[in-house]
C-alpha cells in the first residue's frame, strides 16, 4: 500500500521544523516587548502561536521522540538518556535504535519526499534516509579535541558527507570576545578569578553554531521536504546559568550574579539572530514551525540548588512554546491548548499526509488555513516499503558513547561516576522503567504502570518516590485498598513524608471521609505550603463539600505560586460558576484551555458557563468536546440537552438525555 501526497490549495512547498530546547514565552515576551528579538517578534506578528504542554516525565530524550513521532514514549520506546548496548554489558547513550516505530523523516523516506535532520536528540547513529542526517553525536566530537578530531562513526549520513560537515565545526577557541561579552560583559575581569563559567560558555556557543552551521550548509545545498533542527543552547545554557538570572536568589554571590546575570538574556537574543538567517533561507514557500520541548524556570519557583531534591529537571516548567508562519498557516492564529503530540500531524498534514490513528495528538487546525485533515491511516508502521530505520543491533562505539555520557553528567542527569558492569546497566534499566511506569500515568493508563512497577528489583520497589508512584496508580485504577497499605507502610517508614501525607488526604476524600482528608491537607501546608499540587487537592475537597468560598480560596493560593497552572484554573472556574459568576468562570476556564486541551473538566466548565450566559451553540460545542473527552460524564450530556431544549431542538435534547442514562459518572 503506497500513501499519496494530497496537498491543499495553500500548502506549503517545504516545511522547516526548528526545536529550540527549554525555549519558554515567560522569557521570550519581556524580551520582545524591549526589542531585543525582533525576528521572532516579526514572526508571531505574521503567523500563529501558543503555549505548548509537555509530557511527563520531562526528559528530552523521551519527549524529542514524540515530537519526531507524534507517539508517547511506551510507543517510541525511548526512555531516558542511557541505555543498555546492544550487548547488555554496558551503558550508553539512548540512540536512533531504541526507537520502535518510524519518525517524520522515515515516513517521508516511503513517500519520496527529502529530509535533512540536524542535531535531533537521540539521532545517532544516523539513520540512511533520503536526505542527510547529522546526528546529536556529531557537533560535540570535535571539543576539546581540536579541529583535526575526526567526524564520529555514523554521526552522518550520507556518510561521504563527513569530510565536507566538518570543516562547518565551530571550535570553542573561535569563540573570541566579541561573542562571549554579550554574554557576560565583564569577561576580562571574570576570566582572570578561577574558577569561572566562560569554559563552557564558550563550548555552549560552539555546540550552537555548529548545529546552524550544518543546518544552513545543507538547506542551501539540495532541495528538501522537511529540515527539522534541533538546538540545545537555551537549555545548557539555563543549566548553567538560570541561576544567576534577575532577581538575585538568596544563595547566589554578588559576584556570580553581576557576573552571569546577562547569560539568559543573550542566549535568547544569540537564538533570534540564527532564527532570523533560518527565515531568510527557507523563503517565502516554506511553512516554518518554532517549539519547544518544555520551558524552564527563571522567577520565584526556580529550585534551591541547597536542597537534596532539586535535579536539572526541576527546572523544567511544562509549558514550552509553538509558533508557526509561511503559506498553510493562518496569519493571527492562536494554538489552544496545543501538546507535543500534536507536531508530527500537523507537520505531516502540511505536507500532504495523513496522520494516524496510533497517533493520539490532533492537528492544530486552529493556526491552519485549511483545517479539514485528511482522513487518518491505521498506522504508517503498516506501510511497507524501506524508510530509513536501522536494525535494532547497530552499535555505537565506545569511545563516543564515553564523550556523550560525560556530557550528561556535567548537565546532572546522570551520575558522573557509576559503577561498572552489571550494577550500572541494571540501574539504567531500573531508571528506565520508573520513566515509562511516569509516561504511563501521564498518558492514564494506571494498570499498565503498576505492571511496569511490579517488575522492578525490590531495591528500587522500596525508593520512597517509587512508592508513591506506586499509590497514586493505584489510586488510578480504584485499588484504595492496596492505595491504603503502601501509604501505611510509608508513613511508618517516612512518618513526615508532605508527599505522602497529601496523597493520604487525597485517598480519604475518595473514600468520602472529608474530615480526614482536610486534616492530612492542613498538616502539610503548615509544614510545606509551596509543594506543587497541594492547594489543588484542597480545592478539589472544598468543592466536594460544595464550600467554594474556602475552594477560591484555595485555587487562589496555587495560582500565587504559579499562574499558568491549568488545575487551578479550572477548579477556580468551576467555584465561580457555583458562586453565580459565570462571565468569571469563563474567562477562567478558557484561560486553562489554553494551556491544556486534554482535560475534560475544563470544556465542561466552560460549557455551563457558557450555558448560563445564553450562549448555547458555544456551550454545545465545548461539551461535545466534553463528552468525546470523557464519554461517560453525565453531567456534560445532561447539560447538551439543556442547550438543545432552549435551541428549540427537541429531538437532539431527547438524544443527550438518552446518553446521559446508565451512566454512572
Amino acid at each position: 500500500m503506497k500513501i499519496e501526497r494530497s496537498l491543499f490549495a495553500s500548502a506549503p512547498k517545504r516545511v522547516l521544523l526548528i526545536g529550540w530546547d527549554a525555549a519558554d514565552w515567560q522569557m521570550i515576551n519581556p524580551l520582545i516587548k524591549q526589542g531585543f528579538m525582533p525576528t521572532l517578534a516579526s514572526f508571531v506578528q505574521r503567523g500563529a502561536w501558543g503555549n505548548l504542554a509537555t509530557l511527563r516525565p520531562i526528559l528530552s530524550p523521551m519527549l524529542w521522540n514524540s515530537v519526531a513521532t507524534g507517539k508517547r514514549p511506551a510507543q517510541h520506546g525511548v526512555l531516558g538518556f542511557t541505555e543498555p548496548d546492544a550487548d547488555g554489558t554496558r551503558v550508553r547513550p539512548t540512540s536512533s535504535t531504541s526507537r520502535k516505530c518510524k519518525a517524520l523523516w522515515n515516513i517521508l523516506t516511503q513517500c519520496g519526499l527529502r529530509s535533512n535532520i540536524v542535531g535531533w536528540y537521540a539521532s545517532h547513529p544516523a539513520e540512511p534516509i533520503d536526505g542527510c542526517v547529522v546526528s546529536n553525536q556529531f557537533e560535540n566530537s570535535h571539543l576539546g579535541r581540536g579541529c583535526d578530531a575526526p567526524v564520529p562513526p555514523g554521526s552522518v549520513h550520507p556518510p561521504e558527507m563527513a569530510s565536507e560537515l566538518a570543516e562547518l565545526r565551530v571550535m570553542p577557541q573561535e569563540i573570541d570576545a566579541t561573542a562571549i561579552l554579550p554574554f557576560v560583559p565583564t569577561a576580562q575581569e571574570v576570566n582572570q578569578k578561577q574558577p569561572n563559567r566562560l569554559g563552557k560558555l564558550q563550548h555552549l556557543i560552539a555546540q550552537t553554531s555548529t548545529i546552524h552551521a550544518v543546518a544552513t550548509h545543507l538547506m542551501a545545498k539540495d532541495d528538501w521536504d522537511l529540515t527539522a533542527i534541533y538546538y540545545e543552547g537555551i537549555d545548557r545554557c539555563g543549566h548553567e546559568f538560570m541561576h544567576c538570572h534577575p532577581p538575585q536568589m538568596e544563595h547566589v554571590s554578588d559576584q556570580e550574579f553581576q557576573a552571569y546575570r546577562g547569560c539568559m538574556t543573550a542566549i535568547y537574543r544569540f537564538h533570534d539572530m540564527l532564527l532570523d538567517t533560518l527565515l531568510k533561507m527557507a523563503g517565502e514557500e516554506t511553512a516554518v514551525i518554532l517549539m519547544s520541548d518544555h520551558g524552564y524556570y527563571n522567577d520565584h519557583l526556580r529550585p534551591d540548588p541547597r536542597e537534596d531534591k532539586s535535579g536539572p529537571v526541576d527546572w523544567h516548567r511544562p509549558f514550552g512554546i509553538v509558533a508557526a508562519q509561511g503559506p498553510g498557516i493562518c496569519a493571527g492564529g492562536r494554538a489552544y491548548g496545543a501538546s507535543l503530540l500534536e507536531i508530527a500531524p500537523t507537520v505531516l498534514h502540511l505536507l500532504g499526509l495523513p496522520a494516524a490513528y496510533d497517533m493520539p495528538g490532533r492537528i492544530l487546525a486552529e493556526i491552519l488555513e485549511e483545517t479539514t485533515p485528511l482522513p487518518r491511516i491505521e498506522s504508517w508502521e503498516e506501510i511497507e516499503g524501506e524508510c530509513g530505520m536501522h536494525p535494532p543491533e547497530v552499535r555505537i562505539a565506545p569511545q563516543e558513547a564515553e564523550a556523550m555520557l560525560k556530557q550528561l553528567a556535567d548537565l546532572g542527569y546522570i551520575d558522573a561516576e557509576g559503577d561498572e558492569g552489571e550494577v550500572s546497566v541494571g540501574k539504567t534499566v531500573a531508571s528506565n522503567h520508573v520513566s515509562l511506569a511516569q509516561a504511563l500515568v501521564d498518558a492514564q493508563q494506571f494498570r499498565e504502570a503498576v505492571e511496569v512497577l511490579e517488575q522492578l528489583d525490590d531495591d528500587t520497589q522500596n525508593d520512597i518516590g517509587v512508592r508513591l508512584l506506586m499509590a497514586s496508580c493505584l489510586m488510578g485504577t480504584g485499588a484504595r485498598a492496596r492505595a491504603r497499605v503502601v501509604l501505611e507502610d510509608i508513613e511508618k517508614d517516612r512518618p513526615n513524608s508532605p508527599r505522602m501525607r497529601m496523597m493520604l488526604g487525597t485517598l480519604e476524600f475518595s473514600e468520602g471521609n472529608t474530615d480526614s482528608a482536610l486534616a492530612h491537607l492542613e498538616q502539610v501546608i503548615s509544614e510545606e505550603p509551596r509543594l506543587p499540587g497541594l492547594h489543588n487537592k484542597l480545592g478539589e475537597v472544598y468543592l466536594g463539600i460544595r464550600n467554594y468560598g474556602k475552594a477560591v480560596e484555595a485555587f487562589q493560593c496555587a495560582l500565587e505560586i504559579d499562574r499558568d497552572n491549568p488545575i487551578a484554573l479550572a477548579g477556580m472556574a468551576r467555584a465561580k460558576l457555583e458562586l453565580g459568576e459565570p462571565e468569571v468562570a469563563l474567562d477562567l476556564g478558557l484561560s486553562a484551555a489554553e494551556l491544556v486541551h486534554q482535560l475534560p473538566r475544563i470544556h465542561l466548565v466552560i460549557g455551563e458557563a457558557r450555558l448560563a450566559l445564553g450562549d448555547d451553540a458555544g456551550a454545545i460545542e465545548a461539551l461535545e468536546l466534553c463528552t468525546k473527552q470523557a464519554p461517560r460524564l453525565k453531567s456534560a450530556y445532561r447539560a447538551i440537552a439543556t442547550a438543545y431544549r432552549n435551541l428549540g431542538q427537541s429531538e437532539k435534547a431527547m438524544k443527550a438525555e438518552l446518553s446521559a442514562k446508565g451512566l454512572t459518572a
